[in-house]
C-alpha cells in the first residue's frame, strides 16, 4: 500500500496518508480516528459499510487505496488504484484502475491484499472447540478421499498380514 485516501468517514473530513514500505504504525489519542482508518481499510477491502459512518452533513464517503504490485496482471506500471464511494442511499461505486466493478469483485480482488485482524483474534487459537474446525478448513474436502484411501490400504495391509502368517 503506498497511499490511503479517506473522505467523509466519521470525524475524518479528507485525509491522504502516505505509507512507507515495511511496518507503518498508527498512534494517537483516544478518539483521534485510528479505528476509522482501519475501518476504511476494511471498507476498501469490500467489507460492510453502514450509512451511519458517512460524515454528518455529507452525502457520500470515499476511500481510495494506491498499491504497488508489479506482478499483478491488473497493474499499470506496477500501480493499482482501488476506490469505493458510498452515498447516503447505500449505493456503491467501486473501481479498480478506473474500471467499474461490483463490491463482490472488489472483495475478491482485495482478499489477498488486505487481511485485518483485531486485538483478540488470536484468542480462538487456544480454544479446543476451534481446533477441529481449523483442521477441517485446512484439509478441506480432501479429507473424505484421504480417509477412503486409508481404509483401502489398511484393509489391504490386514489381508497381506493374514496371508504372511499362513
Amino acid at each position: 500500500i503506498t497511499t490511503l485516501h479517506i473522505k467523509n468517514i466519521g470525524i475524518i473530513d479528507d485525509i491522504v496518508i502516505d505509507l512507507n514500505k515495511g511496518l507503518n504504525v498508527l498512534t494517537g489519542e483516544t478518539g483521534a480516528g485510528k479505528t476509522l482508518i482501519v475501518d476504511s481499510l476494511g471498507i476498501i477491502a469490500g467489507g460492510r459499510f453502514s450509512k451511519d459512518m458517512i460524515r454528518r452533513g455529507q452525502n457520500m464517503s470515499f476511500v481510495e487505496l494506491a498499491l504497488y504490485l508489479p506482478d499483478n496482471p491488473n497493474s499499470i506500471d506496477g500501480n493499482i488504484v482501488v476506490s469505493r464511494e458510498i452515498n447516503t442511499s447505500g449505493k456503491n461505486l467501486c473501481k479498480i484502475n478506473g474500471r467499474l466493478v461490483t463490491v463482490n469483485e472488489l472483495k475478491n480482488f482485495m482478499k489477498n491484499i488486505i487481511d485485518i485482524h483485531g486485538q483478540y483474534d488470536n484468542q480462538t487459537l487456544t480454544d479446543t472447540e476451534f481446533h477441529t474446525k481449523y483442521l477441517d478448513k485446512f484439509i478441506g474436502t480432501r479429507i473424505a478421499e484421504i480417509h477412503k484411501k486409508y481404509v483401502e490400504l489398511y484393509t489391504e495391509y490386514i489381508e497381506l498380514n493374514k496371508m504372511t502368517k499362513k
